[in-house]
């Protein structure tokens, strides 16, 4: 050590050999496929932090069994590294082609094509980043130990030091946890400004225009300023589905639907919004409808074109639908930063429809449907705890429709572990006869399936939103066990760390079809049939609106 410089040893020093073979391992596990096909970029990516992952894991562990479990006269001697790190490294390398060749079978059975590396221009890729990742995590580590040594000379840290010099080492450990310190602050400002930024984009009006909105919220007739509606609040209540072309899809005569929206500026408090949606439905006798839906808007605001849209057809207009924005940020970020936002909002909006619901004589309420997309699946089954069976969740809400559920989202997490039988993509949850999953497109047959009540899940078994977790990165998670659901390879295994990160990746792999991945544009007009259980409806019907609804979806975000 220098003083004053940094510890050229720590940057430098020859890689163990436990992390080598650590680093071959994470190479090979890192090169399987996880639920959706990796572009070019995120291959490389993924496999070089299986190498440093792998790394890290086998310099610990020969640390661990060197210094600590004291097992010097045990490790191989030269020879026998050589030799092995020659096989371990031989055998990951001699796996590339089949993994590219795994990844080029993925892409053609999802119909995602996206350019795939050759073997060695991917080997080569990963392992020089792998190795600047290292480089840079052996530098980080050499300054915290500069800057700890630094200290130790200064005053009564160095008088402190020098009655022991190992303390010179809580110093370092001090200085290392103030870096993470401020790494984390430097997100969460990070995040800060984004939220600004949304912010700035949910008040800004330019493009949009009010017009065609009847009596919905923003209009003359409403107390709820068009202005203030949000962006995405804008665009939902200016493109009413018309009685006509619902008319004109079904070839019955059709009501002309109502659209409500509470924006987020419009009060401070979710109790307060939620109070809003209520004086709102009040205020256009949504109650003399034949349905009333609450609609869980995911973070932005967002209502999907497409489930509005079938909830319009399939209801014959007959309905007015409510929802209430709670943030502006889109999803990923309000799960990151502040999940429990969006549980609050839907719970408040829920409770207070469902009071003034039943203070109406029974023989004049509306069927009430419940409608939630992705994080505003989530935040709808947050309205009810984790121990709530289906029969209670449907004891006044009789259709149910989640699409998408994160995969931290209240009942489908809880539901899905307490399974009564079937794999994990595809549960049987109670006896069967409320909760349906829809893992694909549906047989034509269900649509005629009229009972209530009734809970839809749309949730295809490749959808990384819906089987993410945090702790898949250290436990194995029912799904990764064969048999695997439709779209997913038959080799996908689960990895400690490595799965996690894989299929972490996957949420921001984009460019998904539909029925793959996030992508319900395929499945809205099947689950909402299969949720609202209109008597009247037919499976031709289905086909009608399923293929209808591309003509009907106007411009969002």
């Amino acid at each position: 050590m220098v003083r004053g410089g940094l510890d050229a040893r720590v940057v430098w020093t020859k890689p163990s050999y436990g992390g080598l073979v650590g680093a071959a391992l994470g190479y090979f596990a890192a090169l399987t496929p996880s639920l959706l096909p990796r572009a070019l970029p995120f291959m490389i990516v993924v496999t070089a932090i299986g190498v440093v992952a792998g790394y890290a894991a086998g310099s610990a562990i020969e640390w661990f069994a060197r210094t600590i479990a004291r097992l010097d006269a045990w490790y191989p001697n030269k020879k026998v590294t050589t030799v092995s790190l020659v096989v371990t490294w031989g055998l990951a390398l001699a796996f590339t082609p089949i993994a590219v060749a795994w990844q080029k079978t993925q892409q053609e059975a999802l119909n995602m094509p996206q350019a795939v590396p050759g073997s060695l221009a991917l080997a080569v890729s990963a392992i020089l980043l792998g190795a600047v990742l290292v480089l840079i995590g052996r530098c980080i580590r050499a300054l915290t130990r500069l800057v700890g040594t630094l200290l130790g000379q200064i005053g009564p840290l160095h008088r402190w030091v020098e009655a022991s010099r190992e303390r010179i080492r809580w110093i370092r450990l001090a200085v290392s946890l103030v870096f993470v310190a401020l790494l984390f602050a430097g997100l969460n400002a990070g995040f800060s400004w984004l939220t600004g930024v949304y912010n700035t984009t949910n008040s800004d009006a330019s493009g949009q225009f009010a017009s065609n909105l009847g009596v919905n919220s923003g209009s003359d007739a409403s107390p709820l300023p068009w202005e203030t509606l949000g962006r995405e609040g804008r665009y939902y209540v200016s493109n009413t589905m018309s009685a006509a072309s619902i008319a004109e899809i079904t070839s019955r005569p059709a009501e002309q639907p109502i659209r409500l929206y509470v924006g987020m500026e419009q009060a401070d408090s979710f109790d307060e919004r939620a109070a809003l949606a209520v004086e709102e439905l009040d205020r256009v006798d949504a109650w003399s409808r034949e349905y009333l839906v609450i609609f869980g808007v995911t973070g932005t605001g967002w209502v999907d074109p497409d489930a509005i849209n079938a909830l319009e057809v399939v209801t014959g207009g007959d309905v007015t639908t409510v929802a209430t924005q709670y943030s502006a940020v889109p999803s990923w970020i309000g799960f990151i930063i502040d999940s429990q936002t969006t549980i609050n909002q839907n719970r408040a909006t829920i409770d207070a429809v469902v009071e003034r619901w039943k203070q109406l004589p029974e023989d004049q309420r509306p069927t009430l449907v419940l409608f939630g997309e992705s994080l505003g699946s989530m935040g709808t089954q947050g309205a009810w705890t984790a121990d709530a069976t289906p029969e209670e969740v449907t004891e006044d809400i009789k259709s149910i429709i989640w699409i998408g559920p994160p995969a931290e989202s209240t009942l489908w997490k809880s539901w899905q572990a307490d399974r009564t039988s079937g794999p994990a993509w595809d549960p049987v949850i109670g006896d069967g006869q409320i909760t349906r999953v829809l893992v694909q497109t549906e047989d034509p047959d269900r649509d005629d399936d009229t009972r209530l009540p009734v809970i839809v899940f749309a949730a295809h078994a490749n959808d990384p939103v819906v089987y993410w977790r945090p702790d898949l990165f250290y436990r194995e998670a029912d799904w990764t066990i064969p048999p695997h659901g439709p779209g997913v390879m038959s080799s996908l295994r689960w990895f400690p760390f490595i799965t996690g990160f894989q299929v972490g990746m996957d949420l921001i792999s984009g460019g998904a079809p539909p029925e793959v991945g996030h992508n319900y544009s395929a499945d809205m007009a099947p689950a909402v049939v299969l949720g609202v259980a209109n008597p009247e409806w037919t499976t031709r019907d289905t086909a009608r609106l399923q293929e209808a609804l591309p003509d009907f979806r106007y411009e969002t975000g």
